[in-house]
C-alpha cells in the first residue's frame, strides 16, 4: 500500500516537473516564431522599398562621412555625440532643423526659415498632450488647439552652430530617379533663454484663450513642458519610424477634427500623437524625416 502511494507520488511529481520544464520551451518557440515573422517583414520591406543612395554631401572632399555619427541621434532627440564631437561647453539646449528641396540654397533657406515653426510645433504638441487630459471639454480643447496653432516662437538668443547637407537620389519601383537635397541645421541656446521661450509661448496661448480655467491650466504646464523640451532622450529606431510613418499617412488623410485630435493625444500612443494636427505645411519637413528614417 505504501509502495503504491509512493509510486503515485513520484509519478505526480514527474508530471509536474515535466509540465514546468515544458513551459520555457513553448515560450522560446513562440519567441522564435515572433522573431522569424519580424525578420520576414523587415526583409520584405527592404525588398519593396525604393532604393536610396547619397550622391554628394558637405565636406565630402575633406573626408567627412556621408552621414556623420551625430546626425541621426540628433534628429531622434539626443545630442550627446554632437556635444562630444563639437566640444560644446556649458549647459546648452540644442535643437535641429530639417528641410529638403530640389536646390541646395533653397533647402538651406527652408531649414533656417522654418526652424522657428518646428520649435512651435514641438511646444504645441507638448501643450496639447496635456490639455487633452486636463481640460474639461472638447470645446475648451478646441479653443486651446486653435490658439496653439496660431502662436509663434521667437528664436532670439539662439546660436546657429553648424549645418550638414546630402544630395540624395531615390529610385522607385518603376526605375524613375529623383534627386533632392536634405539639409540639417543645429542651433543652441542657454537654458534660461529656452525657459523664457517656453514661458512666452505659453503666455501667448493663454492670452488668446477666454476661459479662466483653461488659462490656469496652461500656466500650470510651464515646469513640465520646460523640463520635457530641455531633456535629451533619443527615440529608438522603431518608435522613430512608426512616428514618421504615421505622419506620412496623416498627410494623405482628411484633417482631424479637434475631437479626433484630443482623442489622439489622450491615447498616449506616440505615433498617433505625432500625426495629430499634421497639415500640408509640414509636408517637406516630414518627407525629410522619412528619407532619414528610410520610411516610404
Amino acid at each position: 500500500m505504501k509502495m503504491s502511494v509512493m509510486i503515485k507520488t513520484v509519478t505526480a511529481l514527474a508530471l509536474i516537473i515535466a509540465a514546468c520544464s515544458s513551459t520555457p520551451t513553448q515560450q522560446t518557440q513562440q519567441e522564435r516564431e515572433t522573431l522569424s515573422q519580424t525578420q520576414r517583414a523587415s526583409e520584405e520591406a527592404l525588398r519593396t522599398a525604393d532604393k536610396q543612395r547619397v550622391l554628394d554631401w558637405k565636406d565630402r572632399g575633406l573626408g567627412e562621412d556621408a552621414s556623420p555619427p551625430w546626425l541621426l541621434p540628433a534628429v531622434r532627440g539626443s545630442f550627446s555625440v554632437f556635444k562630444s564631437n563639437w566640444q560644446i561647453t556649458g549647459d546648452k539646449v540644442l535643437k535641429v532643423g530639417v528641410a529638403r528641396a530640389d536646390r541646395l540654397n533653397a533647402a538651406q533657406t527652408i531649414a533656417d526659415v522654418q526652424y522657428a515653426a518646428r520649435l512651435a510645433n514641438q511646444l504645441k504638441q507638448s501643450v496639447l498632450s496635456r490639455a487633452a487630459i486636463s481640460l474639461q471639454s472638447d470645446d475648451q480643447f478646441a479653443v486651446v488647439q486653435d490658439a496653439a496653432a496660431k502662436t509663434k516662437v521667437d528664436i532670439a538668443g539662439q546660436d546657429r552652430l553648424t549645418d550638414f547637407w546630402q544630395l540624395l537620389e531615390t529610385t522607385d519601383s518603376q526605375g524613375r530617379n529623383t534627386k533632392v537635397y536634405m539639409y540639417y541645421v543645429v542651433y543652441a541656446c542657454d537654458r534660461d533663454v529656452w525657459s523664457k521661450l517656453v514661458a512666452k509661448y505659453l503666455y501667448d496661448i493663454a492670452d488668446n484663450v477666454p476661459q479662466q480655467e483653461a488659462k490656469r491650466q496652461i500656466a500650470g504646464m510651464f515646469a513640465e513642458i520646460d523640463a520635457e523640451t530641455k531633456s535629451e532622450q533619443e527615440k529608438n529606431e522603431q518608435v522613430f519610424r512608426e512616428e514618421v510613418r504615421a505622419q506620412l499617412n496623416a498627410l494623405n488623410a482628411p484633417g482631424q477634427s479637434p475631437v479626433e485630435q484630443r482623442a489622439a493625444y489622450q491615447s498616449g500612443d506616440s505615433a498617433k500623437i505625432a500625426a495629430a494636427g499634421v497639415t500640408r505645411a509640414d509636408a517637406d519637413y516630414i518627407a525629410a524625416l522619412a528619407a532619414l528614417a528610410g520610411v516610404e
